[in-house]
């Protein structure tokens, strides 16, 4: 088979897997790269050296400098400082927005919304504000901040360093806002005057949560040996359970959740699904004989049981794991009681079931908060009722860490050092002043990304070195080669940020970087403002698939599909200002 037809194969078996999702994305690209190495496609001398390319060190240094600035007490200081400076819900909004944008800017734009928005949902639980009219806007400048910088979003890392691959120069630290910041400042504006009245919320919800329709939890409990319901007829429990909670289910022999025929008895050890208010939970094992599933909580610990609420954000290591992994994780200090997840109906157990960003789970614990907060961080899990969890950070560092990361960016600004060595120096400082520790340097690495982006480089190599970018250039400037070179920008835009909407945005900037400076040797214009339009579309999107605006609807938000029209209006607005600003600034 033609070396061509093979590449493009496997890259359509790959996309169509990582569209799927349902296997870890890290592992399907490294299955894509052993296959490519097994059939020549790649040499295998050369499968590894993805790995040390810069912009995989930088996105890993980035990631470690966005987490020592959280830990600094840097998350505190901005939380006093919006409090101090709100009146009203749209001033809170405009610099919920503008502080998103600038912090993206310069950390990972998924660790800035996980950095504000637990506070942003105590600021608006204090106001009495619905959170939800927040969340979503948050998603959105957290992105389009990340569109300003050179580090600000690892797609602009990647299209920096193939522009040095291809001209030996790569791009400026602020070369990116010259597009980038046009796009999000508009964009702030729309959100901020226009997109979020657009917001549809579902009904239901109460401003005195924090998340507001996290009401009912599926819980698991076990009928105890003693209990009055053994015997008795299940339509008995559902008029004594009220209408606030339900009986979902009973745990069939093979481990599924069947609907019991409600002239059906109950047995003694038999397991019941309810979908149970958290304040509830006490009062129905002491009233039903009802006790935790012991394979979910540890019977072993002592002590008074807290409950905290927590949301697996997108960075967890629980994500695409199942529930022995949390027990594994987490025993001795915090045990799983039930799982919350928007729009979905489970139908296998909590120890079978898959976790995903944006679920929440209803957690007990029985040790001291900073223990329990401790667990927290190592799985990635951030608490929602702020009163559970009230562990004060020592704030004394902040002004040091951001004094040694203003530092780098200096030198890397203005006096030319490479990226690379200046951030490792200020990871290496931060590691000094304790703002990292040896174990805590490799837990805060996002490893998933950075295998993911060491396997897919090599993969977009084997496009030019197969010929595959040429012959793609080939078609598209076939059919382009006779109108408006904007119009041709619009197209790589477009098709990029569709790309972008169904796999990892980092993926879309390694495979379509390529294929947009070919196209820009083909026409005879300069790559600058190819890879450009690139790295917008690989940012921006035209529907809310990216991990934080997830997070933010399917986790948190409680928004109705209607937000998905306004994302594709906010698409084209993208289109419609960059396209014209790239166009007068790199010809």
């Amino acid at each position: 088979m033609d070396p061509q037809l093979q590449v493009a194969l496997i890259i359509f078996i790959l996309l169509g897997f990582l569209i799927w999702g349902k296997w870890r994305y890290d592992g399907v690209t490294l299955t894509a790269l052993a296959i490519m190495v097994l059939l020549g496609l790649v040499p295998a001398k050369e499968a590894f050296l993805g790995f040390g390319h810069p912009a995989v060190i930088t996105v890993a240094l980035v990631l470690l400098i966005s987490k020592a600035l959280e830990k600094s007490g840097f998350i505190n200081m901005i939380g006093d400082t919006l409090r101090r400076n709100i009146s009203g819900e749209f001033q809170f909004l405009v610099l919920l927005m503008l502080v998103a944008g600038f912090l993206s800017s310069f950390m990972n734009n998924i660790g800035a919304m996980a950095m504000l928005l637990p506070i942003t949902i105590g600021i608006a639980q204090k106001m009495e504000w619905n959170p939800s009219k927040f969340l979503m806007p948050l998603a959105f400048a957290s992105i389009l901040g990340g569109m300003n910088t050179k580090i600000g979003t690892p797609p602009n890392i990647i299209i920096s360093e193939f522009r040095e691959d291809y001209v030996n120069k790569s791009f400026e630290f602020f070369d990116f806002a010259f597009a980038g910041f046009p796009v999000s400042f508009v964009g702030i504006l729309f959100i901020a005057f226009v997109g979020w009245r657009l917001v549809k919320l579902r009904e239901g919800g109460s401003a005195q949560r924090p998340l507001l329709d996290i009401q009912d939890y599926l819980v698991e409990m076990t009928i105890s040996e003693e209990s009055d319901l053994v015997g008795r007829r299940i339509h008995e429990l559902t008029t004594k359970l009220g209408s606030d909670n339900v009986l979902m289910g009973v745990v069939s022999d093979k481990g599924t959740i069947r609907k019991p025929h409600h002239r059906e008895t109950f047995e003694a050890l038999q397991i019941l699904v309810l979908k149970i208010s958290p304040d509830d939970v006490a009062g129905a094992q002491t009233e039903f004989g009802l006790i935790i599933d012991p394979e979910l909580e540890d019977p072993t610990q002592q002590g008074e049981l807290g409950e905290i609420e927590a949301m697996i954000t997108p960075r967890s290591r629980l994500i695409g794991r199942k529930y022995n992994y949390f027990k594994r994780m987490a025993r001795g200090v915090l045990s799983l009681l039930g799982l919350w997840r928007q729009g979905t109906k489970l139908r296998r157990r909590l120890a079978r079931e898959i976790f995903k960003a944006g679920d929440v789970l209803l957690l007990s614990t029985r040790d001291s908060d900073e223990r329990a907060a401790e667990k927290l961080e190592l799985l990635g899990l951030m608490p929602l009722w702020q009163r559970e969890l009230d562990v004060m950070r020592d704030t004394s560092k902040v002004w040091q860490a951001l004094l040694i990361f203003a530092i780098a960016l200096i030198s890397v600004i203005f006096f030319n050092i490479n990226i690379i060595v200046a951030f490792l120096l200020c990871v290496l400082a931060y590691a000094a002043r304790r703002l990292l520790t040896g174990d805590g340097m490799y837990r805060h690495i996002e490893w998933p990304v950075v295998v993911m982006l060491g396997a897919m480089i090599p993969i977009g190599g084997a496009l030019t070195s197969s010929g595959l970018t040429l012959t793609s250039a080939n078609f598209i400037t076939t059919y382009l080669s006779e109108v408006n070179i904007a119009w041709v920008l619009v197209v790589i835009l477009v098709f990029t940020m569709f790309i972008s909407d169904l796999i990892n945005n980092a993926a879309t900037a390694v495979i379509m970087a390529p294929v947009s400076v070919q196209v820009a040797n083909q026409m005879g214009q300069p790559i600058e403002p190819f890879l450009m339009a690139v790295a917008v579309g690989a940012v921006c999107f035209s529907f809310p698939n990216r991990p934080s605006m997830q997070y933010a609807s399917n986790g948190t938000g409680n928004y109705s599909l209607r937000i998905i029209g306004n994302s594709v209006s906010f698409g084209i607005l993208i289109v419609c200002i960059s396209i014209p600003v790239i166009m007068n600034t790199w010809f």
